[in-house]
This record gives structure tokens, sequence and C-alpha cells, in this order.
């Protein structure tokens, strides 16, 4: 039996559509196509409140009996719509640039994968932002609720290319000092950087009581190194090469890999950050559902 849901949440699916705004809305419905058998259907509803229509928000919301009463349109609204701000923050170092053999590089992944939260966040009611990393914030978008503030978001994400090294522990601290409401920050990074500098930043964030999540998104050849023969490896920040046989290391690379994964997990863990790691050769779901957890537990 297919699964549909999960279908439309394949990277390679959404490369094609070359759209931003379509990739959003296609992962998410896809999304909560394949929801039905899981612990979160039936999430956020349970209603609380109304708010005036907007120009691009889900008619399936409308209330229609208040229609009828008072001749305006109105959104429901429910318990989990806090509009609570969420911060989305996008490693766009060089780094995240690598494709391996998948149909999609790091950053092409961070960006479906941040759409596809901003076009979720802002149905549900949520104050979503944006911000661009890498060795300094590159570009910046202020927490908006409206449904129109998905189109800077996307045009944003669809602009900006990779650049730069890798400087996160140094921005994260920038982005806290200058977020002043405690709300959701949620970090999308391969995580290739100083550990010690990075745990100290993501540290910062949950000082000042955020909820962070931290989807740690890697390539499937960075993790388990597929690769036969003789390859050359280029560093995407640093230019450095060396040619090597990966047979002869590819048990020492894993078990350094599994190593470091462990440690991220773990420190995340100590410090109450949601981990999530991800492999850019599979789908999206697996993110929504840390994600949707996170709300569940906060509701």
């Amino acid at each position: 039996m297919v699964d549909h849901g999960r279908k439309y949440l394949d990277p390679a699916l959404l490369s094609k559509l070359g759209n931003m705004e379509l990739v959003a809305r296609c992962a998410v419905e896809g999304f909560y196509t394949g929801l039905h058998p899981s612990p979160f259907h039936g999430f956020s509803v349970e209603y609380s409140d109304h708010r005036a229509y907007e120009p691009g928000d889900e008619l399936r919301f409308l209330d229609w009996k208040l229609y009828g009463r008072t001749d305006k349109l109105y959104i429901k609204q429910f318990q989990q719509e806090t509009n609570v701000p969420v911060y989305l923050l996008l490693d766009c170092s060089n780094s995240m640039s690598f494709k391996g053999n998948g149909p999609v590089s790091k950053l092409e992944y961070g960006c479906y994968l941040a759409s596809a939260l901003a076009y979720l966040m802002l149905g549900q009611g949520d104050a979503v932002g944006l911000a661009l990393l890498g060795d300094k914030v590159h570009a910046r978008i202020p927490p908006r609720s409206r449904r129109t503030h998905l189109n800077t978001i996307l045009t944003a994400l669809q602009k900006h290319r990779a650049a730069g090294v890798t400087r996160l522990g140094d921005v994260l601290h920038t982005i806290a000092e200058t977020t002043h409401r405690r709300g959701i920050v949620i970090l999308i990074s391969d995580l290739l950087d100083n550990e010690e500098e990075l745990h100290t930043g993501l540290a910062h964030l949950k000082y000042l009581r955020h909820d962070v999540i931290l989807f740690h998104t890697l390539d499937h050849q960075e993790l388990y190194l597929d690769y036969d023969g003789l390859i050359e490896f280029l560093d995407l920040e640093s230019t450095a090469r060396i040619r090597t046989f990966t047979n002869s290391l590819r048990d020492s690379y894993r078990s350094n890999v599994k190593a470091f994964l462990e440690t991220v997990e773990k420190e995340s863990r100590e410090i109450e950050i949601d981990y999530c790691l991800l492999d850019t050769s599979q789908p999206l779901d697996k993110a929504f559902l840390a994600y949707l957890a996170r709300r569940k537990v906060l509701s």
C-alpha cells in the first residue's frame, strides 16, 4: 500500500516543483494526508476563539454560523494557536551546499523544511520569523502572524544561496541578545562547527527560556560514506582537498560520526533541547512530527 502522504514529502518530488509556495503547500498537505494513523490525528481541534479573516487564510476554518449572524468573516482559532513567536534559523554556510548522490543539497532540504513549517505555523495563527545564518546573520525577517507574511519568508528562502564559513556559536549569541520575546526557536543546520561554541550558543537561548528544536540536517553520504573506490574530497569552507580510498576508512568514519551524533544528542538533552536528526534523502514528516510533539507539550 502506497503512503501518499510520505510521497508528497519526498525531497526528490519537492525539488521538481520549482515554486517555494507550491513546495510548502504540497509538503504540509502531504503530511496531513498521511497523518491519520498517527497519535497526532485530531491535533488542534479544540476550539478556543475567533479572529477576523485575512486573505490567504484556510477557508475550512471559516465559522459560517457566525457569518450568518454578523455578515462578517471570522476564522476559528484553537487551543494550540497561542500566537507564540516562532524563530526559524537556517544555516546557510557553504557546508550546507553539499549534495552527495541525493536529489537535493542540505540547504535545499533546509529551505523546503523552513518553508513548510512557516506555512504550517502561519496557518495555526503563530507569528513566524526567519534568520539566515553563517558567519553572521545574513538576513533577518521579524515574526509576523499575517498569512501574507508567508510570501516574504518564501522569497528570502528562494533567493538566498550558501555562502561563508560556519560560526553558529557567535551567531546564536547575537540571536539570543536581539530576540526579546520568548518563543520557539527552530535551528536547521548540519552543525559542522566548533561543538563547544555551538553548545554555549544554544544554552544561551535556553537560558532566556526559549523552547529550542534542533533539526540536525545531514546528507546520506555524510552519515554513511557509501562511496566506493578512490575519491577526492573538498572542504567546502576551507577548500582543503584529500584523496583516499573510502573502503579503507569507512568503518572508522562511521564510528566517528556515531560518536559525534551521540554527543550532540546527549548535550541537547542535558539543556532540554529537542533534537531530531534528518537525513536529506528521507521525507520531511519526521521533522513535522517533532515540531507538533513540541507544540503538544507546550499547549
